[in-house]
């Protein structure tokens, strides 16, 4: 099955971080090896899992999977390792072909779990994770994100989008900076384009300030300051 993929996207690199069973000779890393020589088989039928782990964090895209022999299937994700916060993406279903590829829609990740329900026994050949990298993402950037998104989505075929640009500036220039940015995100859709501009701004030209800021920070020179660091930051802006 072939289907056209944005010029932004890519196979995204990952590991298999944990799965509920596997043979001796047919070991769960084989779903990330496209050969259909080897694959992944519990040798059981019925409520098996594997979990995968990406390189960095990325906007989903698709997921492809390559099936052996699994009838059924549940898929979810998440930006962080807590298997019971996970989003379910794709509920559950059959697995009617033996390629089936389905659409993310830019979902926020860095963990994917397939829970196979039911098989005959439960195998996979193997598994590919599409989508556009996006280095720093973490859970509190998501309003910057669903804020984003809709744009985002909208310039699919555009390699040079300047609101996924902005999105990848933003998680991965400011990431160091989460503990003091953490109320300027945790109420940033009381103004959003007023907060995006702010956090654009440090992203951008003053980034560099930022690094002397917070070189200053822990060394103790503010000490006398209490006020919090984004209040500081806008009011200097």
């Amino acid at each position: 099955m072939e289907i056209e993929m944005e010029a932004r996207v890519k196979a995204l690199s990952y590991k298999v971080k944990g799965m509920s069973r596997e043979s001796p000779s047919q070991k769960a890393s084989h779903v990330l090896d496209s050969d259909l020589r080897s694959h992944w088989s519990t040798a059981t039928n019925t409520k098996e899992w594997i979990l995968l782990e990406l390189d960095e964090p990325c906007l989903l895209s698709h997921i492809r999977i390559y099936n052996k022999s699994v009838l059924e299937w549940e898929i979810a994700v998440g930006l962080r390792y807590k298997p019971d916060a996970f989003v379910k993406v794709r509920p559950r279903c059959e697995a009617p072909r033996r390629d089936m590829i389905y659409p993310m829609n830019y979902t926020p990740c860095r963990y994917v779990r397939i829970s196979c329900l039911r098989g005959n026994p439960i195998a996979i050949f193997f598994i590919q994770l599409i989508g556009v990298p996006v280095a720093g993402l973490e859970p509190e950037f998501l309003p910057v994100v669903n804020h984003l998104l809709p744009n985002i989505i909208s310039h699919k075929q555009d390699a040079h989008d300047m609101h996924l640009q902005l999105l990848q500036d933003i998680t991965n220039r400011l990431l160091i900076f989460l503990p003091q940015l953490e109320a300027d995100l945790t109420s940033f859709l009381d103004a959003p384009e007023q907060n995006l501009c702010f956090l654009a701004m440090l992203a951008g030209p003053l980034y560099p300030i930022l690094h002397i800021v917070n070189e200053r920070n822990d060394v103790n020179v503010f000490g006398l300051i209490t006020e919090p660091f984004s209040t500081i930051s806008k009011h200097c802006l």
